[in-house]
């Protein structure tokens, strides 16, 4: 774990494949989506619910141990060690498949929850791109850049079967979908509390 805050603002945030998943394993895991029931999306404020103000979209979860959670937790492994994150990683949880219509977007926000009760906390999120981004305007994956997305954050350009992994604390957002639909997968890897 990294202690020193200097040493925190030297580390790579995030780390990208840009050919991580290949046309046919994206076309492959869209097909299998569409067998899944969909529901929309919640979030975790003092509860769990649907709201279409922090986030806009539909979510279904693949199958636990489906072959793309094997692909995405090994991408979030090697990101962790190569970036020098440090982290003590445990499981993957179960991947989530996403989708944004026109209007979806899922606004600033983290993925871990440091007030989280479990001996374990989301250490390293992992997001492929399902779509081609010929097929939705908006939709963009930002990145804050350390200024607490006070400035906006960083485009991540992405095509599809592009991955990338990052700290889990690490802000970000993807922007309103103005036309078409966005996919993409989500995989969490947890770790134990070191607080």
């Amino acid at each position: 774990m990294v202690n020193d805050a200097a040493q925190l603002t030297t580390l790579p945030r995030f780390w990208i494949w840009e050919d991580g998943l290949s046309t046919e394993l994206c076309d492959l895991l869209l097909k299998e989506r569409a067998t899944i029931q969909e529901k929309k999306a919640e979030v975790v404020n003092d509860h769990v619910a649907v709201d279409t103000k922090i986030r806009d979209s539909s979510v279904c979860w693949a199958p636990i141990n489906h072959w793309i959670e094997g692909v995405l937790y090994n991408y979030g492994l090697y990101a962790a060690q190569e970036t020098g994150w440090n982290y003590q990683l445990g499981r993957p949880e179960q991947i989530q498949l996403t989708a944004y219509d026109k209007d979806g977007f899922y606004g600033w926000h983290q993925d871990w929850d440091p007030l989280n009760v479990l001996p374990t906390v989301r250490k390293v999120s992992v997001i492929a791109l399902l779509s081609d981004p010929s097929e939705f305007e908006g939709g963009k994956l930002q990145i804050d850049v350390g200024k607490f997305h006070t400035n906006g954050g960083l485009d991540i350009e992405m095509k599809r079967g592009t991955v990338i992994a990052f700290p889990s604390f690490v802000f970000h957002q993807v922007t309103p979908v103005t036309s078409g639909k966005r996919y993409s997968a989500v995989c969490w890897i947890n770790g134990p509390k070191t607080f």
